[in-house]
C-alpha cells in the first residue's frame, strides 16, 4: 500500500491557438514559450517523481489544432514512464464527433474522461481518480449536482473543467459549481481548470481544490504568475500543496501621462523594472494626454527609440483605438498557413479581420466605444453558441 500519492494539475495550454494579445512578430515565440513550457511540465514529472499528471481541460484548440501537434503531444505523453495521465476535455477542446482527441491512438498511460463522471481505481497508489469531459460547446448542467464519492478508503481525487460559483462568475452559471457541491462531495483534491489565472489552494469542507489558470498568459489581463500545482495526499489524509510558476513570460501593462521631457519618462520605466525583467517580459506602455494626434505619434516613437536597446518586447499605445486594434490581431503566419493548407478562415477569423477594419477607422470616441460593444458580444457568441454534440 503506497503511503503517499503525488501529482501535478495543469490545464489550459490551447495548443495552436494562434490568438496572442499584442504585436503580430510576439506570437511566433509565444507559441515556442508554450512549448517550452509544455514540455517543462512533463520534465517536473519526471524530476518530482509524480504518480499521475492531470490536465484540467484545455489542452488543444479545437478549431486550430493541427494533426502533427497532435502526433507530437502524443508522442511526448507516451515518454512520461512511470506517471498516468488523466485528461477532462474542456470548453476549447470538447468530446464532440469531430474532437482532437478521436484523431489519434493515445497510449496506455493516458485517460480520457467523457460524459458524465467516471472513476479509475489505481490500487498500488490506493487512488480513485474522478473525472467527466465536455462533450458540447456550452456545459449546462453542473458536474457535481448530486455528486458524492464512495467510501472505500482510497484518496478521492477529480478533475474537470469547470468554474466555482462566486461573484465573479455569476454570468457563467451553466457551467458553474457550488462551495457546497464541493464540500459535500467528499473528494480528497478536486483539480479544476477554467480561470486563465491560479485561484490559490481554497477549501471547502474538508476537500481542498484549485483552479490551477492557464500556464502561459495570452493577454495584459493576466497578471499574475503562470505555472502547475505540485500536490501530495498520504495513508494520514494530510495534504501538501506548492504552485510552481512554469510561465516563460509576464506580461506587463504600464499607463503614464506623457510629459514634457520624454527622456525622463524613459529612465522612469528602466528604473520601476530590472534587468532580467526588461529581456524577458512583455511590455505595453500606455501614453495619455491631450496631445494631437501628430504629437501622440512622435512621442511613441521618441521612446521606442529610447528603449528599443533596453527591454526586447515592446509595444508602445497612445490611445485606445490603436489598443483595440493590437487586442484583436490575428498572426499573418497562422492566416498564411491556413491558405497553404487549402483550408477556410475560421468565423473568428473573418469576424476579427473585418472589426479591426471598423476599429481602425472609427471616426471618434462613440463609434470605438460602440466597436468595441460589437467585439464583446460577437466573440460571446462565437465561443459559447456552437451547439456541436458527441451523440
Amino acid at each position: 500500500m503506497a503511503t503517499r500519492m503525488r501529482f501535478v494539475h495543469c490545464g489550459g495550454f490551447q495548443i495552436d491557438n494562434p490568438l496572442w494579445e499584442g504585436p503580430e512578430e510576439w506570437a511566433t515565440f509565444r507559441n515556442e514559450d508554450l512549448w517550452h513550457t509544455f514540455e517543462a511540465v512533463l520534465n517536473l514529472c519526471r524530476t518530482e517523481k509524480v504518480d499521475c499528471l492531470f490536465i484540467s481541460g484545455d489542452l488543444f484548440e479545437q478549431e486550430y489544432v493541427r494533426n502533427e501537434t497532435i502526433k507530437c503531444v502524443v508522442k511526448k505523453l507516451a515518454q512520461l514512464k512511470g506517471t498516468r495521465i488523466f485528461i477532462a476535455p474542456g470548453k476549447k477542446d470538447p468530446l464532440v464527433s469531430t474532437s482532437v482527441y478521436r484523431l489519434a491512438l493515445w497510449p496506455d498511460n493516458v485517460h480520457i474522461f467523457s460524459k458524465g463522471i467516471s472513476s479509475v481505481k489505481i490500487s498500488t497508489l490506493n487512488v480513485t481518480i474522478y473525472g467527466a469531459g465536455w462533450t458540447a460547446y456550452r456545459q449546462e448542467v453542473p458536474f457535481l449536482d448530486g455528486f458524492h464519492t464512495t467510501n472505500d478508503g482510497t484518496y478521492q481525487l477529480m478533475l474537470i473543467h469547470a468554474a466555482v460559483n462566486t461573484i465573479e462568475n455569476q454570468n457563467t452559471k451553466f457551467r458553474t459549481i457550488m462551495p457546497e457541491q464541493i464540500a459535500a462531495s467528499g473528494l480528497d483534491y478536486l483539480a479544476l481548470g477554467y480561470q486563465e489565472e491560479w485561484s490559490g489552494i481554497l477549501q471547502s469542507g474538508r476537500t481542498f481544490w484549485a483552479d490551477c489558470g492557464s500556464p502561459e498568459a495570452r493577454s495584459f489581463r493576466e497578471k499574475g504568475p503562470h505555472g502547475v500545482v505540485i500536490g501530495e495526499i498520504n495513508d494520514e489524509r494530510s495534504a501538501r500543496f506548492e504552485f510552481r510558476e512554469l510561465g516563460q513570460r509576464r506580461y506587463v501593462e504600464k499607463g503614464f501621462s506623457v510629459p514634457t521631457d520624454i527622456e525622463v519618462l524613459a529612465k522612469k520605466i528602466l528604473a520601476e523594472t530590472c534587468i532580467s525583467e526588461q529581456q524577458r517580459d512583455l511590455f505595453r506602455i500606455k501614453l495619455s494626454g491631450a496631445v494631437s494626434k501628430k504629437e501622440a505619434a512622435d512621442n511613441v516613437q521618441r521612446l521606442k527609440k529610447l528603449l528599443a536597446n533596453k527591454i526586447s518586447f515592446l509595444e508602445i499605445v497612445s490611445d485606445e483605438r490603436e489598443l483595440a486594434k493590437s487586442v484583436l490581431q490575428v498572426p499573418t503566419s497562422f492566416s498564411q498557413r491556413a491558405i497553404d493548407a487549402e483550408d477556410f478562415p475560421t468565423l473568428q477569423q473573418v469576424f476579427c479581420d473585418h472589426l479591426s477594419e471598423r476599429l481602425a477607422t472609427a471616426e471618434n470616441d462613440e463609434k470605438l466605444e460602440h466597436w468595441n460593444l460589437v467585439r464583446k458580444i460577437g466573440l460571446a457568441a462565437l465561443e459559447q453558441g456552437r451547439e456541436n454534440h458527441e451523440d
